[in-house]
């Protein structure tokens, strides 16, 4: 699977990648403009996006999905430890316990994770090209 099909600079028609949209998950199509070409994507509900837009949104959709999976993997872990201290089956605080653990090490994994993660540079209008 291409993310970008690798004909979409010989047609000036729209080629689907293998990309969703940012916004709304949709599909992206992906064409060629102007001379250079830049790339210009689009998904069927008409977000628009430039290659360094859709980085930069592909990051910070990329940013907020971790984020969101770590607070779940907490939120599991607290109400795991809840559950085990009210539980009086010893066969079930075990249980709860033993998952407890397992997410709180997915946690501090994902945590390092996502600490480690460095998105793109992007050049800035001063850079030379």
């Amino acid at each position: 699977m291409y993310a970008i099909p690798p004909q979409v600079e010989a047609t000036p028609e729209r080629s689907l990648t293998g990309l969703s949209c940012p916004d709304c998950c949709g599909g992206l199509t992906v064409r060629a403009e102007g001379k250079r070409p830049d790339f210009v994507f689009e998904c069927r509900v008409g977000h628009t996006y430039a290659v360094d837009e859709l980085l930069v949104a592909k990051e910070e959709r990329l940013h907020g999905r971790l984020w969101s999976a770590y607070t779940a993997l907490t939120e599991l872990v607290a109400l795991l430890g809840d559950l085990t201290e009210r539980e009086a089956d010893d066969e079930g605080r075990r249980r709860y316990t033993e998952r407890a653990e397992v997410a709180h090490s997915q946690a501090s994994r994902l945590r390092r994770l996502i600490e480690d993660n460095r998105p793109v540079a992007l050049r800035s209008d001063g850079d030379a090209s």
